[in-house]
């Protein structure tokens, strides 16, 4: 669970190097106040637009033993907030005792983690998420209610070239269940646009789906020829400056629905982790902001070292930032300001 106002900073401290697995070498560092953590390599899916299984092999699932040592390592280099990647988030454990349900434990692991205040899970594939799954992380104090699901489209005709399942509406009737599980839930999701054979009926339909769905984090991504994919020989290619323009007039769309779901945040309160100072400003992120992809939230003059987990009531933005106070006690900020900030590395 979030740290009360006056748990004591981590920022800035660092464990030795740990030394590499057989099967996958540590490669995360702390970056200042979170991490990421890969929990798998490789993927089984066999989309049409992508080259992965050629090069990174098979889907592996780390164990589960070997997930919850480097957690507690990163979480003793004062790491607050890991990030947890792989190309399929939710095939982990398919190759483990327990299966796919494992992802439990995943989660309770993650509980138990002392020192972790947020953990983030990327790369979730509609047509896999389990219920015990969305469950698990709607109850769970320390996994953000952020959904990153891998969608690519919404126009049915258009996903099954992509050799994936799914639709508009099953997309729509999943991020609904999301919600109604957790009120809280942001969500995030990257669309390939241009793919061979798209119309404009396509497009419309996409342009639809995000009206529709209001998620919070948009990308878009004009088809590009990945040598050896089905889809670098498939009739009906569509022109790159066709593709540009589908791509522009989406974004325009998704930034406008962006800014609105920024400015519903305006009184309301968030727990935000603080990073860095920029100036006299403190900045940092919530549960909605994905590092190094997201927006963030700025805290003008305010002297919350990083490592902190602050309450903080929004007032504001800027585009899609948020501006915020922490909700704190006058005590707790005087006793912030005796204390150097700024020692987080980035």
């Amino acid at each position: 669970a979030p740290l009360a106002p006056d748990a004591p900073p981590t920022a800035g401290r660092r464990a030795p190097d740990a030394p590499p697995t057989a099967a996958f070498p540590v490669r995360t560092v702390p970056r200042g106040v979170w991490a990421y953590l890969k929990i798998a390599g490789g993927c089984d899916r066999v989309c049409t637009f992508c080259a992965i299984p050629s090069f990174r092999g098979r889907f592996a699932s780390r164990p589960l033993d070997e997930l919850e040592a480097e957690a507690r390592w990163l979480a003793g280099a004062g790491v607050r907030e890991l990030v947890c990647v792989s190309e399929n988030t939710t095939s982990w454990g398919k190759d483990l005792p327990g299966g796919r349900r494992a992802q439990v434990d995943l989660i309770r692991m993650f509980e138990r983690t002392e020192g972790l205040a947020r953990v983030r899970l990327l790369y979730l594939q509609p047509a896999e998420i389990l219920p015990e799954l969305l469950d698990a992380m709607a109850a769970s104090p320390v996994v953000a209610a952020y959904y990153d699901l891998s969608l690519q489209h919404a126009s049915g005709p258009v996903l099954a070239r992509m050799a994936r399942s799914g639709d508009a509406d099953r997309f729509l009737r999943l991020i609904e269940g999301i919600r109604a599980r957790d009120p809280a839930a942001v969500f995030r999701s990257s669309f390939i646009v241009g793919f061979p054979g798209e119309t404009e009926r396509d497009v419309d339909a996409l342009a639809d789906f995000l009206e529709a769905a209001r998620l919070d984090w948009v990308g878009f991504f004009p088809f590009s020829v990945e040598d050896g994919t089905p889809s670098a020989t498939m009739p009906d290619q569509v022109d790159p400056g066709i593709a540009g323009a589908r791509r522009d007039r989406l974004t325009q769309l998704a930034e406008a629905l962006a800014d609105e779901a920024a400015e519903a945040y305006v009184g309301r309160e968030l727990a935000v982790l603080v990073e860095e100072h920029d100036g006299p400003d403190a900045v940092g992120r919530s549960h909605r902001e994905a590092p190094e992809t997201d927006g963030e939230v700025r805290l003008p003059g305010c002297a919350v070292p990083p490592g902190r987990m602050v309450p903080v009531r929004v007032t504001g933005t800027d585009g899609v930032d948020l501006i915020g106070e922490p909700v704190i006690p006058e005590a707790s900020v005087a006793a912030w300001r005796t204390v150097e900030v700024g020692t987080a590395a980035g």
